[in-house]
Protein backbone atom coordinates (compact mmCIF):
# COMPACT_ATOMS: atom_id res chain seq x y z
CA UNK A 1 0.00 0.00 0.00
CA UNK A 2 2.87 2.35 0.72
CA UNK A 3 4.30 1.61 -2.72
CA UNK A 4 0.96 2.35 -4.37
CA UNK A 5 0.61 5.65 -2.53
CA UNK A 6 4.10 6.75 -3.51
CA UNK A 7 3.49 5.76 -7.10
CA UNK A 8 0.31 7.81 -7.18
CA UNK A 9 2.17 10.81 -5.80
CA UNK A 10 4.81 10.41 -8.50
CA UNK A 11 2.08 10.32 -11.16
CA UNK A 12 0.67 13.60 -9.89
CA UNK A 13 4.12 15.15 -9.98
CA UNK A 14 4.89 13.98 -13.51
CA UNK A 15 1.51 15.16 -14.81
CA UNK A 16 1.95 18.54 -13.16
CA UNK A 17 5.43 19.00 -14.55
CA UNK A 18 4.29 18.00 -18.03
CA UNK A 19 1.25 20.26 -18.13
CA UNK A 20 2.60 23.24 -16.21
CA UNK A 21 6.12 23.63 -17.52
CA UNK A 22 5.26 26.58 -19.79
CA UNK A 23 2.70 28.31 -17.58
CA UNK A 24 5.27 30.91 -16.41
CA UNK A 25 7.81 33.02 -18.23
CA UNK A 26 11.48 32.39 -17.61
CA UNK A 27 11.66 35.63 -15.62
CA UNK A 28 8.73 34.56 -13.44
CA UNK A 29 10.28 31.18 -12.82
CA UNK A 30 13.59 32.74 -11.90
CA UNK A 31 11.90 35.15 -9.50
CA UNK A 32 9.91 32.36 -7.88
CA UNK A 33 13.02 30.24 -7.35
CA UNK A 34 14.59 33.01 -5.31
CA UNK A 35 11.76 32.80 -2.78
CA UNK A 36 11.43 29.03 -2.51
CA UNK A 37 12.45 26.58 0.19
CA UNK A 38 13.07 22.93 -0.59
CA UNK A 39 11.80 19.83 1.16
CA UNK A 40 12.43 16.41 -0.31
CA UNK A 41 9.47 14.07 -0.54
CA UNK A 42 10.78 11.42 1.84
CA UNK A 43 11.50 14.01 4.53
CA UNK A 44 8.05 15.50 4.10
CA UNK A 45 6.37 12.12 4.51
CA UNK A 46 8.55 11.32 7.54
CA UNK A 47 7.57 14.61 9.18
CA UNK A 48 3.88 14.08 8.43
CA UNK A 49 4.13 10.60 9.92
CA UNK A 50 5.85 12.19 12.93
CA UNK A 51 2.91 14.58 13.21
CA UNK A 52 0.36 11.78 13.24
CA UNK A 53 2.38 9.59 15.59
CA UNK A 54 3.05 12.50 17.93
CA UNK A 55 -0.62 13.43 17.98
CA UNK A 56 -1.66 9.84 18.68
CA UNK A 57 1.01 9.11 21.28
CA UNK A 58 0.48 12.43 23.04
CA UNK A 59 -3.28 12.06 23.35
CA UNK A 60 -2.95 8.48 24.62
CA UNK A 61 -0.22 9.49 27.10
CA UNK A 62 -2.46 12.18 28.57
CA UNK A 63 -5.86 10.49 28.30
CA UNK A 64 -5.92 8.90 31.79
CA UNK A 65 -5.37 12.36 33.31
CA UNK A 66 -7.94 14.32 31.29
CA UNK A 67 -9.66 16.87 33.57
CA UNK A 68 -8.64 14.91 36.64
CA UNK A 69 -6.64 17.92 37.87
CA UNK A 70 -8.46 21.26 37.64
CA UNK A 71 -7.04 24.56 38.91
CA UNK A 72 -3.94 22.66 39.95
CA UNK A 73 -0.99 21.05 38.21
CA UNK A 74 -0.39 17.33 38.64
CA UNK A 75 2.02 17.08 41.54
CA UNK A 76 4.33 14.37 40.18
CA UNK A 77 6.07 13.32 36.97
CA UNK A 78 4.13 10.84 34.85
CA UNK A 79 6.31 7.81 34.17
CA UNK A 80 3.89 5.32 32.60
CA UNK A 81 1.25 5.35 29.87
CA UNK A 82 -1.61 3.15 28.64
CA UNK A 83 0.36 1.33 25.94
CA UNK A 84 3.27 0.27 28.12
CA UNK A 85 3.76 -3.36 29.08
CA UNK A 86 2.42 -2.63 32.58
CA UNK A 87 -0.66 -0.71 31.36
CA UNK A 88 -0.28 1.77 34.25
CA UNK A 89 -0.93 -0.92 36.87
CA UNK A 90 0.94 0.98 39.60
CA UNK A 91 -1.06 4.17 39.04
CA UNK A 92 -4.28 2.16 39.01
CA UNK A 93 -3.41 0.66 42.37
CA UNK A 94 -2.51 4.04 43.86
CA UNK A 95 -5.54 5.90 42.49
CA UNK A 96 -7.81 7.41 45.13
CA UNK A 97 -10.80 7.35 42.79
CA UNK A 98 -12.58 4.27 41.49
CA UNK A 99 -13.74 3.40 37.96
CA UNK A 100 -16.87 5.39 37.03
CA UNK A 101 -16.15 7.81 39.88
CA UNK A 102 -15.68 11.45 38.82
CA UNK A 103 -13.76 13.20 41.61
CA UNK A 104 -11.24 15.61 40.07
CA UNK A 105 -8.52 17.12 42.23
CA UNK A 106 -9.20 20.87 42.49
CA UNK A 107 -6.76 21.90 45.25
CA UNK A 108 -3.00 22.11 44.87
CA UNK A 109 -2.58 20.80 48.42
CA UNK A 110 -4.03 17.48 47.19
CA UNK A 111 -2.24 17.19 43.86
CA UNK A 112 0.12 14.45 45.01
CA UNK A 113 -2.85 12.10 45.03
CA UNK A 114 -3.40 9.93 41.97
CA UNK A 115 -6.73 10.37 40.19
CA UNK A 116 -7.08 8.80 36.77
CA UNK A 117 -9.72 7.85 34.22
CA UNK A 118 -9.67 4.12 34.85
CA UNK A 119 -12.16 3.33 32.12
CA UNK A 120 -10.01 4.70 29.32
CA UNK A 121 -7.27 2.23 30.24
CA UNK A 122 -9.67 -0.64 30.94
CA UNK A 123 -11.60 -0.20 27.69
CA UNK A 124 -8.49 0.08 25.53
CA UNK A 125 -7.00 -2.96 27.28
CA UNK A 126 -10.18 -4.95 26.67
CA UNK A 127 -10.81 -3.86 23.08
CA UNK A 128 -7.21 -3.89 21.83
CA UNK A 129 -5.09 -5.82 24.32
CA UNK A 130 -2.04 -6.19 22.11
CA UNK A 131 -1.42 -2.92 20.28
CA UNK A 132 -2.69 0.24 18.66
CA UNK A 133 -3.90 3.76 19.49
CA UNK A 134 -7.42 3.84 21.00
CA UNK A 135 -10.14 5.96 19.40
CA UNK A 136 -10.03 9.63 20.44
CA UNK A 137 -11.77 12.79 19.23
CA UNK A 138 -8.43 14.60 18.87
CA UNK A 139 -7.66 12.10 16.11
CA UNK A 140 -10.97 11.30 14.48
CA UNK A 141 -12.03 14.85 13.67
CA UNK A 142 -8.65 15.35 11.96
CA UNK A 143 -9.35 12.11 10.08
CA UNK A 144 -12.77 13.36 9.02
CA UNK A 145 -11.28 16.62 7.72
CA UNK A 146 -8.74 14.56 5.76
CA UNK A 147 -11.51 12.35 4.38
CA UNK A 148 -13.33 15.44 3.09
CA UNK A 149 -10.17 16.89 1.54
CA UNK A 150 -9.53 13.63 -0.29
CA UNK A 151 -13.12 12.98 -1.39
CA UNK A 152 -14.20 16.51 -2.37
CA UNK A 153 -10.85 18.14 -3.13
CA UNK A 154 -8.62 20.67 -1.42
CA UNK A 155 -11.14 23.48 -1.93
CA UNK A 156 -13.94 21.63 -0.13
CA UNK A 157 -16.36 24.08 1.46
CA UNK A 158 -17.34 23.97 5.15
CA UNK A 159 -21.00 23.28 4.42
CA UNK A 160 -20.02 20.08 2.61
CA UNK A 161 -17.84 19.15 5.58
CA UNK A 162 -20.74 19.93 7.92
CA UNK A 163 -22.97 17.46 6.07
CA UNK A 164 -20.26 14.80 6.45
CA UNK A 165 -20.16 15.56 10.18
CA UNK A 166 -23.89 14.94 10.29
CA UNK A 167 -23.55 11.58 8.56
CA UNK A 168 -20.44 10.22 10.21
CA UNK A 169 -19.93 11.50 13.77
CA UNK A 170 -21.35 9.34 16.53
CA UNK A 171 -20.06 11.35 19.51
CA UNK A 172 -18.37 14.70 20.18
CA UNK A 173 -18.35 17.22 23.01
CA UNK A 174 -18.57 20.95 23.81
CA UNK A 175 -18.10 23.26 20.79
CA UNK A 176 -18.08 20.31 18.39
CA UNK A 177 -21.27 18.96 19.93
CA UNK A 178 -22.97 22.36 19.87
CA UNK A 179 -21.84 22.92 16.28
CA UNK A 180 -23.07 19.49 15.23
CA UNK A 181 -26.42 20.09 16.95
CA UNK A 182 -26.72 23.34 15.03
CA UNK A 183 -25.92 21.59 11.76
CA UNK A 184 -28.63 19.03 12.44
CA UNK A 185 -31.08 21.89 13.05
CA UNK A 186 -30.13 23.52 9.74
CA UNK A 187 -27.83 26.17 11.23
CA UNK A 188 -24.82 25.74 8.96
CA UNK A 189 -21.28 27.19 8.99
CA UNK A 190 -20.24 29.81 9.80
CA UNK A 191 -23.34 30.34 11.98
CA UNK A 192 -22.93 26.90 13.59
CA UNK A 193 -19.87 28.20 15.47
CA UNK A 194 -21.14 31.71 16.11
CA UNK A 195 -21.82 32.55 19.78
CA UNK A 196 -25.36 33.60 18.84
CA UNK A 197 -26.01 29.89 18.43
CA UNK A 198 -23.00 28.26 20.11
CA UNK A 199 -22.08 29.20 23.69
CA UNK A 200 -18.95 27.05 23.43
CA UNK A 201 -17.41 29.36 20.81
CA UNK A 202 -14.21 29.97 22.82
CA UNK A 203 -13.73 26.31 23.75
CA UNK A 204 -10.75 24.20 22.77
CA UNK A 205 -12.33 22.17 19.99
CA UNK A 206 -10.87 23.56 16.76
CA UNK A 207 -7.51 23.80 18.50
CA UNK A 208 -7.39 20.03 18.96
CA UNK A 209 -8.41 19.16 15.40
CA UNK A 210 -6.70 21.79 13.22
CA UNK A 211 -3.45 19.80 13.05
CA UNK A 212 -4.29 18.42 9.61
CA UNK A 213 -4.32 21.90 8.06
CA UNK A 214 -0.73 22.47 9.16
CA UNK A 215 0.36 19.04 7.93
CA UNK A 216 -0.90 19.77 4.40
CA UNK A 217 0.58 23.30 4.32
CA UNK A 218 4.31 22.81 4.97
CA UNK A 219 5.94 26.21 5.41
CA UNK A 220 2.74 27.95 4.27
CA UNK A 221 0.95 29.53 7.26
CA UNK A 222 -1.14 31.79 5.04
CA UNK A 223 -2.60 28.67 3.46
CA UNK A 224 -3.27 27.01 6.82
CA UNK A 225 -4.98 30.21 7.98
CA UNK A 226 -7.34 30.13 5.02
CA UNK A 227 -8.35 26.62 5.99
CA UNK A 228 -8.66 27.72 9.60
CA UNK A 229 -10.99 30.57 8.72
CA UNK A 230 -13.25 28.29 6.70
CA UNK A 231 -13.26 25.18 8.86
CA UNK A 232 -12.82 26.71 12.31
CA UNK A 233 -16.21 28.37 12.16
CA UNK A 234 -17.98 25.04 11.90
CA UNK A 235 -17.74 24.83 15.69
CA UNK A 236 -15.88 27.90 17.01
CA UNK A 237 -15.51 31.67 16.78
CA UNK A 238 -12.94 34.27 17.86
CA UNK A 239 -10.30 32.85 20.20
CA UNK A 240 -11.68 29.38 19.55
CA UNK A 241 -10.78 29.78 15.89
CA UNK A 242 -7.49 31.54 16.64
CA UNK A 243 -6.41 28.57 18.75
CA UNK A 244 -6.75 26.30 15.73
CA UNK A 245 -4.99 28.79 13.47
CA UNK A 246 -2.11 29.04 15.94
CA UNK A 247 -1.72 25.28 16.27
CA UNK A 248 -1.88 24.72 12.50
CA UNK A 249 0.62 27.53 11.90
CA UNK A 250 3.06 25.92 14.35
CA UNK A 251 2.84 22.72 12.32
CA UNK A 252 3.64 24.66 9.14
CA UNK A 253 6.71 26.12 10.83
CA UNK A 254 7.90 22.79 12.20
CA UNK A 255 8.75 21.58 8.69
CA UNK A 256 11.63 24.08 8.48
CA UNK A 257 12.31 25.52 11.95
CA UNK A 258 15.53 24.82 13.83
CA UNK A 259 13.90 24.56 17.28
CA UNK A 260 10.62 24.79 19.18
CA UNK A 261 11.12 28.45 20.09
CA UNK A 262 11.13 29.38 16.40
CA UNK A 263 8.04 27.24 15.87
CA UNK A 264 6.12 29.01 18.64
CA UNK A 265 7.18 32.56 17.79
CA UNK A 266 6.50 32.23 14.07
CA UNK A 267 3.25 30.38 14.64
CA UNK A 268 1.99 33.16 16.88
CA UNK A 269 2.27 35.64 14.01
CA UNK A 270 -0.69 33.90 12.38
CA UNK A 271 -3.24 35.37 14.81
CA UNK A 272 -4.05 38.98 15.76
CA UNK A 273 -1.71 40.37 18.41
CA UNK A 274 -4.60 42.17 20.10
CA UNK A 275 -6.60 38.97 20.58
CA UNK A 276 -6.82 37.59 24.09
CA UNK A 277 -5.44 34.31 22.77
CA UNK A 278 -2.27 35.97 21.46
CA UNK A 279 -1.87 37.89 24.71
CA UNK A 280 -2.02 34.63 26.65
CA UNK A 281 0.73 33.04 24.55
CA UNK A 282 2.88 36.20 24.71
CA UNK A 283 2.65 35.96 28.49
CA UNK A 284 3.82 32.34 28.47
CA UNK A 285 6.81 33.20 26.27
CA UNK A 286 7.74 36.12 28.50
CA UNK A 287 7.41 34.13 31.72
CA UNK A 288 9.38 31.25 30.24
CA UNK A 289 12.18 33.70 29.49
CA UNK A 290 12.06 35.01 33.06
CA UNK A 291 11.85 31.55 34.67
CA UNK A 292 13.43 29.15 32.14
CA UNK A 293 14.05 26.46 34.77
CA UNK A 294 10.80 26.78 36.72
CA UNK A 295 7.76 25.62 34.79
CA UNK A 296 5.63 25.65 37.94
CA UNK A 297 6.30 29.37 38.43
CA UNK A 298 5.01 29.98 34.92
CA UNK A 299 2.04 27.70 35.59
CA UNK A 300 1.07 29.78 38.63
CA UNK A 301 1.42 33.05 36.72
CA UNK A 302 -0.77 31.69 33.92
CA UNK A 303 -3.32 30.46 36.43
CA UNK A 304 -3.47 33.80 38.24
CA UNK A 305 -4.11 35.78 35.06
CA UNK A 306 -5.94 33.39 32.76
CA UNK A 307 -7.09 30.45 34.86
CA UNK A 308 -10.54 31.88 35.61
CA UNK A 309 -11.24 32.96 32.03
CA UNK A 310 -13.72 30.34 30.83
CA UNK A 311 -17.16 31.30 29.57
CA UNK A 312 -18.14 27.78 28.58
CA UNK A 313 -21.53 26.93 30.16
CA UNK A 314 -19.87 23.99 31.91
CA UNK A 315 -16.81 25.90 33.07
CA UNK A 316 -17.98 29.37 34.06
CA UNK A 317 -17.00 30.00 37.69
CA UNK A 318 -16.02 26.32 38.00
CA UNK A 319 -12.59 24.69 38.43
CA UNK A 320 -13.19 22.99 35.06
CA UNK A 321 -11.64 25.01 32.22
CA UNK A 322 -11.87 24.01 28.56
CA UNK A 323 -11.11 27.48 27.18
CA UNK A 324 -8.79 27.46 24.16
CA UNK A 325 -6.51 30.17 25.58
CA UNK A 326 -5.61 28.47 28.86
CA UNK A 327 -5.10 25.07 27.28
CA UNK A 328 -3.13 26.66 24.43
CA UNK A 329 -0.85 28.13 27.10
CA UNK A 330 -0.25 24.61 28.39
CA UNK A 331 0.65 23.39 24.90
CA UNK A 332 3.27 26.14 24.62
CA UNK A 333 4.58 25.43 28.11
CA UNK A 334 5.08 21.81 27.09
CA UNK A 335 6.98 22.85 23.97
CA UNK A 336 9.17 25.53 25.57
CA UNK A 337 9.98 23.76 28.82
CA UNK A 338 10.29 20.44 27.00
CA UNK A 339 13.17 21.92 24.98
CA UNK A 340 12.77 19.39 22.20
CA UNK A 341 12.86 16.38 24.52
CA UNK A 342 10.04 13.95 23.75
CA UNK A 343 9.19 12.82 27.28
CA UNK A 344 9.60 16.24 28.90
CA UNK A 345 7.31 17.84 26.32
CA UNK A 346 4.49 15.38 26.96
CA UNK A 347 5.08 15.33 30.71
CA UNK A 348 4.86 19.11 31.19
CA UNK A 349 1.91 19.54 28.81
CA UNK A 350 0.04 16.80 30.71
CA UNK A 351 1.02 17.88 34.21
CA UNK A 352 -0.38 21.36 33.57
CA UNK A 353 -3.80 19.76 34.05
CA UNK A 354 -7.26 20.58 32.69
CA UNK A 355 -7.58 19.10 29.16
CA UNK A 356 -4.57 16.94 29.81
CA UNK A 357 -4.86 14.70 26.76
CA UNK A 358 -5.49 17.38 24.12
CA UNK A 359 -2.54 19.51 25.20
CA UNK A 360 0.20 16.85 25.00
CA UNK A 361 -1.42 15.70 21.73
CA UNK A 362 -0.89 19.12 20.14
CA UNK A 363 2.57 19.53 21.66
CA UNK A 364 3.80 16.07 20.65
CA UNK A 365 2.27 16.37 17.17
CA UNK A 366 4.18 19.61 16.57
CA UNK A 367 7.38 18.16 18.01
CA UNK A 368 6.91 15.01 15.91
CA UNK A 369 6.74 17.22 12.82
CA UNK A 370 9.90 19.05 13.84
CA UNK A 371 12.00 15.92 14.43
CA UNK A 372 10.29 13.42 12.10
CA UNK A 373 8.86 9.98 12.83
CA UNK A 374 12.28 8.37 12.69
CA UNK A 375 13.42 10.35 15.75
CA UNK A 376 10.49 9.57 18.06
CA UNK A 377 11.70 7.21 20.82
CA UNK A 378 10.94 3.57 20.09
CA UNK A 379 9.54 3.23 23.63
CA UNK A 380 6.50 5.10 22.36
CA UNK A 381 6.29 4.12 18.70
CA UNK A 382 6.68 0.35 19.05
CA UNK A 383 3.47 -0.27 21.08
CA UNK A 384 1.52 1.64 18.44
CA UNK A 385 2.28 -1.08 15.90
CA UNK A 386 1.44 1.37 13.12
CA UNK A 387 -2.27 1.21 14.03
CA UNK A 388 -5.07 3.57 15.01
CA UNK A 389 -8.48 2.12 15.93
CA UNK A 390 -11.63 3.95 14.82
CA UNK A 391 -15.01 3.30 16.44
CA UNK A 392 -16.63 6.76 16.29
CA UNK A 393 -16.70 7.68 12.59
CA UNK A 394 -19.45 5.77 10.80
CA UNK A 395 -18.69 4.51 7.31
CA UNK A 396 -14.91 4.85 7.63
CA UNK A 397 -12.33 2.08 8.22
CA UNK A 398 -12.22 0.37 11.60
CA UNK A 399 -8.47 0.87 11.66
CA UNK A 400 -5.78 2.96 9.97
CA UNK A 401 -2.15 2.18 9.22
CA UNK A 402 -0.23 5.23 10.35
CA UNK A 403 2.38 5.11 7.59
CA UNK A 404 -0.32 4.88 4.90
CA UNK A 405 -2.22 7.68 6.64
CA UNK A 406 0.93 9.80 6.40
CA UNK A 407 1.26 9.05 2.67
CA UNK A 408 -2.40 9.94 2.08
CA UNK A 409 -1.94 13.20 3.98
CA UNK A 410 1.24 14.03 2.07
CA UNK A 411 -0.54 13.50 -1.25
CA UNK A 412 -3.13 16.08 -0.22
CA UNK A 413 -0.27 18.36 0.87
CA UNK A 414 1.27 18.00 -2.57
CA UNK A 415 -1.94 19.15 -4.21
CA UNK A 416 -2.13 22.09 -1.82
CA UNK A 417 1.45 23.02 -2.63
CA UNK A 418 0.92 22.95 -6.38
CA UNK A 419 -2.27 25.00 -6.04
CA UNK A 420 -0.39 27.69 -4.10
CA UNK A 421 2.61 28.48 -6.25
CA UNK A 422 4.80 25.52 -5.36
CA UNK A 423 6.81 23.29 -7.67
CA UNK A 424 8.14 19.76 -7.74
CA UNK A 425 11.51 18.85 -9.25
CA UNK A 426 13.87 15.91 -9.18
CA UNK A 427 17.41 16.11 -7.86
CA UNK A 428 19.70 13.10 -8.08
CA UNK A 429 16.68 10.88 -8.51
CA UNK A 430 14.91 12.33 -5.47
CA UNK A 431 11.61 14.19 -5.61
CA UNK A 432 11.93 17.66 -4.11
CA UNK A 433 9.09 20.01 -3.20
CA UNK A 434 9.82 23.69 -3.82
CA UNK A 435 7.70 25.64 -1.37
CA UNK A 436 7.06 29.39 -1.59
CA UNK A 437 8.43 31.29 1.40
CA UNK A 438 5.44 32.58 3.37
CA UNK A 439 5.40 34.77 6.43
CA UNK A 440 2.44 34.25 8.68
CA UNK A 441 -0.18 36.96 8.25
CA UNK A 442 -2.86 37.39 10.91
CA UNK A 443 -6.49 37.97 9.93
CA UNK A 444 -7.03 41.68 9.27
CA UNK A 445 -10.18 41.99 11.35
CA UNK A 446 -10.23 41.04 15.01
CA UNK A 447 -12.94 38.54 15.90
CA UNK A 448 -13.40 38.55 19.67
CA UNK A 449 -16.41 37.41 21.67
CA UNK A 450 -17.45 39.86 24.37
CA UNK A 451 -18.95 38.15 27.39
CA UNK A 452 -21.16 39.19 30.25
CA UNK A 453 -20.54 36.30 32.57
CA UNK A 454 -21.38 33.22 30.58
CA UNK A 455 -23.51 35.07 28.03
CA UNK A 456 -22.15 36.66 24.83
CA UNK A 457 -22.83 40.34 24.25
CA UNK A 458 -23.79 41.50 20.74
Amino acid sequence: MKWAASTFACAIIVLTLATGAHSQTQEQRSASRQSMRELDWNTYVDKVQGAWLGKMIGVTFGAPWEFQYQNTPIGFDIDDWPLSATRMQEYRKRARNKPDEWLPIVKETENQQVHILHNFILESEKEHPSFGIPDNDDIYINLLFLYCLRRYGIDVDPVTVAHEWDKKIRQVWHANDAGLANIRKGILPPDSGNPRYNLHADDIDFQIEADIFGMISPGMPQVSNRYGDRMGHIMNYGDGVYGGMFIAAMYTQAFFAKDVREVVENGLKAIPTQSLYAQTIHDVIQWHDQYPNDWLKTWHLVQAKWGEVDHCPDGYKQPFNIDAKLNGAYVVMGLLYGEGDWYKTMNYATRAGQDADCNPANAAGILGTLIGAHAIPAKYTEPVHNTYWNKTLAGLPDSYEVDVLAEDTAQVGLKVLLANGGEVVTKSGTLVMRIPVQDAVAPANLEQVKWDGDKPVF
